[in-house]
């Protein structure tokens, strides 16, 4: 799996996460559904972000491999973190 796939797929993750994360009774917990709300929109405008790299990867030879991918390193790095943080909240959430 290339960077870009395994960042799509730690995307989706997350968004699925915190999509159930939304929808447990957070009535008592603001903090939680707050800091849900805000990942959600954070993987929103992350997976565009990472679409559109995708695509001037695709149509414009002459960017630098080395730049793409370091970006890539940098975003799969990010998703990885936003995964945590979502499973942690899921856990308090789910006590």
């Amino acid at each position: 799996m290339d960077k870009l796939e395994l960042a799509v797929r730690l995307l989706r993750a997350a968004l699925s996460k915190a999509r159930e994360l939304s929808k447990i009774s957070l009535r008592d917990r603001p903090e939680l559904r707050e800091t849900a709300a805000e990942i959600m929109k954070t993987v929103k405008a992350t997976g565009q972000k990472i679409e559109a790299l995708s695509k001037a990867a695709q149509h414009n030879g002459n960017l630098d491999k080395h730049a793409l991918d370091q970006a890539l390193t940098k975003i799969v790095k990010a998703a990885e973190e936003i995964n945590r943080e979502v499973d942690q909240l899921l856990t308090k959430a789910r006590k």
